[in-house]
């Protein structure tokens, strides 16, 4: 422990002593290590450092929030002393002494990121760049990287309980740009887990980055995507990005509580098709958004979010539940990128569920549209919950049969709308990493979905 049960017990009731509901001290300390090989040379190894504690009170619909650096008892005293004058109630809740509870650790690591030497991983880094180069004269530019996560979080409450959390992640990611002398294509993938230095050894880093220049490459060749309305196959793995955009955060219960979400009040009213089920799990095993216990410490769940079409929950933190009606419990996802942040309700690893569709089949449906099979990100205005997405890897579709690769294209909708719209689901759900920006900062999420099919999307490209 970072804290003593003794000074943790002192400060959650000075935070308590003007009339908090609850109190809460969050202690993070993260270690980041960034290797970067870009233009056939080391660009970048970089190691960072996150260390403090947040201390948070709950009255009603009242939230008081500080932070520190300094976990001497002096500066917790003072802060929490500071902190308490946001109220202005007598105290009605004590903290009882602490207790440690136990929690089963979801990412269990094979081989520590310390197992390799730093010349090891640039070399493996390089080694992935030599055959982007190698696979065509076009590749103008190579950029491969390494990412690793040593996190470790403690949460003491005013419940009387104390939870620790060790989080390791991993991810590796390999971009490559193509040029034809009159117009540049960009290609990327990124693998990651809550892995250590096993990640490595289990991708096959040469052959991804061998794809990803291919990708480049083909782009130059892609005609100009149509636009207007069409018939779309969402490819499986990151095309699950759509959804987790457009349906999932106004699934959170910061949304859902201020009544800004379109699926406010609607809880077992049918939202989406019949083939549509969501979910969101923060208990897979060595999952990139995977977390043992959540921010306020929570025990993660698998949430059943839409289940053929009805919607049949929220999720919901400690707060939010409350906000909304008290009759919610917590889903286990509070979450903070750190100490910094107030947590609130976030995604951990969110998608569509399998359906019984052969991916081959939804393809041979289609007489003509589009096969979005890669996607690099998009956005949402929160004021209207209108989405746009880039499809960076798409194809057309002519009589079930995916046909000519086409530049990157944009789909535009709202995401109550093509829930509705999604007439087949695949049996071939694969799930990919992710970061989500949102009030509560950066996130490790996972997003996922099999391959589907939209009935009709508005496609923004460059043809006609």
């Amino acid at each position: 422990m970072k804290i003593s049960k003794a000074v943790a017990k002192d400060v959650l009731n000075i935070l308590l002593s003007t009339g908090g509901e609850y109190s809460e001290i969050y202690f993070q300390d993260r270690i980041t290590h960034n290797y970067v090989r870009r233009y056939k040379q080391v660009h970048a190894v970089k190691v960072s450092q996150e260390f403090g504690v947040g201390l948070r009170i709950i009255s009603g619909e009242n939230v008081v929030y500080g932070y520190t650096s300094d976990l001497s008892k002096a500066s917790l005293v003072t802060l929490a002393s500071e902190l308490s004058k946001g109220l202005n109630g007598k105290q009605k809740v004590t903290c009882p002494d602490l207790v440690i509870k136990k929690v089963k650790q979801l990412n269990k690591i094979k081989a520590p990121h310390s197992s390799w030497s730093d010349e090891k991983k640039l070399m493996y880094l390089e080694e992935g760049e030599k055959v982007a180069y190698l696979y065509s004269p076009s590749v103008q530019d190579v950029l491969a990287s390494l990412f690793e996560e040593d996190e470790h979080i403690e949460v003491y409450n005013s419940e009387g309980y104390i939870f620790s959390d060790d989080r390791t992640r991993t991810r590796i990611t390999g971009m490559v740009i193509a040029t034809d002398g009159k117009e540049f294509q960009q290609a990327s993938s990124g693998p990651g887990a809550g892995k250590g230095i096993e990640l490595l050894e289990e991708v096959d880093f040469k052959e991804l980055m061998k794809g990803v220049a291919k990708d480049a490459v083909d782009l130059l060749s892609a005609i100009d995507g149509p636009s207007g309305n069409y018939p779309v196959v969402i490819g499986n793995h990151f095309g699950g990005v759509l959804f987790h955009e457009a349906c999932g955060h106004p699934l959170e219960g910061n949304s859902i509580s201020h009544n800004t979400s379109p699926f406010a009040n609607k809880l077992n009213q049918k939202i989406a098709s019949d083939v549509v089920s969501a979910i969101d799990d923060g208990t897979i095993l060595n999952s990139w958004g995977s977390i043992s216990v959540d921010d306020e410490g929570i025990l993660p769940t698998k949430n059943q979010l839409i289940k053929n079409g009805i919607l049949t929950s929220y999720m919901l933190d400690r707060y939010t539940s409350k906000k909304i009606n008290g009759k919610f419990t917590p889903t286990g996802s509070c979450r903070r990128e750190s100490y910094k942040y107030i947590p609130t309700t976030r995604m951990t690893n969110t998608y569509i569920d399998a359906g019984s569709s052969d991916p081959k089949d939804i393809i041979a449906s289609v007489k003509e549209g589009i096969y979005c099979k890669g996607f690099t990100g998009g956005q949402v205005d929160p004021a209207t919950d209108q989405f746009m997405f880039t499809s960076d890897i798409a194809y057309l579709i002519k009589d079930g049969k995916i046909s000519s690769m086409i530049k990157p294209v944009s789909l535009i909708g709202y995401g109550y709308e093509i829930l509705k719209k999604i007439t087949m689901v695949g049996n071939d759900l694969s799930i990919a990493p992710g970061l989500c920006g949102s009030s509560s900062g950066t996130c490790f999420v996972t997003v996922g979905q099999p391959t589907l099919l939209v009935s009709s999307i508005l496609v923004g490209g460059q043809g006609e």
